[in-house]
């Protein structure tokens, strides 16, 4: 989802013109409510994945991945899921008796914000109308009493559309909590 094509469809449905002068007009702003529902989307449905990443003495650094890490939920190392704890700060964690190695790491991830309109919003595709929804409500409540009640219309479809995500979206690891002695 570009945030090119989330703007586009916003301003569809809020009966306005799509064209390169409307778009910049609007830009800043819908990009604003875009990237302040993602990361409300994020919350909600907690988006995560999984990624590779090289050990050195034991430490991981959590930088390397593709995506902005909000939290570690297992590590793997040749398949096997492996005891780790955070280092001085969460951009690391250490593996105890470990040296080198690969790391097969799933974490939590916050989306980036949108700056461009050519900028791919970093949450599943399934969550693109609920984005729309919300972008559509904030803009219409900017306006008169009609146009806050379609607001609170939209608000109320958004909610619907992330307590669908939250049970359609599959949860990493099964949110399985493991417990080692």
């Amino acid at each position: 989802m570009q945030a090119q094509a989330l703007m586009e469809a916003v301003l569809q449905r809020l009966d306005r013109p799509t064209d390169s002068a409307t778009l910049e007009q609007y830009r800043d702003r819908l990009l604003s409510y875009i990237n302040e529902c993602a990361l409300d989307l994020a919350g909600a449905i907690r988006p995560w994945r999984r990624d590779e990443l090289s050990m050195h003495q034991g430490k991981v650094e959590l930088s390397g991945l593709p995506y902005r890490c909000g939290k570690v939920l297992s590590a793997r190392i040749d398949g096997q899921r492996r005891v780790f704890y955070y280092g001085p700060t969460s951009s690391t964690i250490h593996f105890p008796g470990l040296a080198e190695g690969t790391v097969e790491v799933t974490y939590w991830y916050v989306p980036a914000p949108l700056r461009e309109l050519t900028d791919e919003l970093q949450l599943p595709e399934e969550c693109r109308e609920a984005v729309i929804s919300y972008a559509v409500a904030k803009e219409r409540a900017r306006f008169d009493t009609a146009s806050q009640n379609a607001a609170r219309l939209e608000l109320m479809l958004y909610g619907q559309q992330k307590g669908k995500l939250r049970h359609l979206l599959p949860d990493a690891e099964n949110l399985v909590i493991y417990n080692k002695y």
